[in-house]
């Protein structure tokens, strides 16, 4: 996953509170244009609209993660079924007496019973990860899901393919000579 948010992920500012909760925000840094559906979906293994059953619990393998059981609905990349474990980075933590919400800035937590449009790559350490802020497009109605069906239907038609993994296999078969 190293290709897919650069080495300095979490710069961290905390500053708000709620609740009894402070808020740490972190900047993602991304190694592609995240702006461009194009590149988003050639990042990502499945792209799909899914529905959030529960939040399932948390990990910390290889940063904190909050872990989301999600029930696929309609698939535009890949071919998931049923239901699935999405995880998305932050989440809650302790530290010191404190609750924080670690979280990237401009991102929330998955809210359990909304339908989202998800880009995930699978990870190596188990589930489905978001791509931070842009991999979890919440769909408010019927009209606003047949819009992101359709935009994204057409970004993955016209998908540019990770430079990231053209690395991973050019070492690959460089290994294999």
């Amino acid at each position: 996953m190293a290709g897919l948010v650069g080495a300095g992920f979490w710069l961290t500012q905390t500053n708000e509170h709620e609740g009894g909760t402070e808020f740490a925000y972190s900047e993602a840094l991304y190694s592609f244009n995240v702006t461009d559906d194009r590149e988003l979906v050639g990042i990502a293994h499945n792209v799909f609209v899914g529905k959030v059953i529960a939040q399932t619990g948390t990990t910390t393998d290889p940063y904190l993660q909050t872990q989301f059981s999600v029930e696929v609905l309609e698939n535009i990349k890949g071919n998931l079924t049923g239901t699935v474990t999405v995880n998305q980075k932050g989440g809650y933590e302790n530290i010191e007496g404190k609750q924080y919400l670690i979280i990237t800035k401009d991102d929330k937590l998955l809210e359990p019973d909304e339908t989202y449009l998800f880009v995930t790559r699978v990870s190596d350490f188990g589930g489905h990860l978001l791509v931070p802020v842009y991999g979890d497009l919440l769909i408010k109605d019927q009209t606003d899901r047949q819009a992101k069906m359709e935009r994204f239907k057409r970004a993955f038609a016209q998908e540019i393919p990770s430079r990231y993994d053209k690395t991973i296999q050019n070492e690959a078969s460089q290994e294999q000579s």
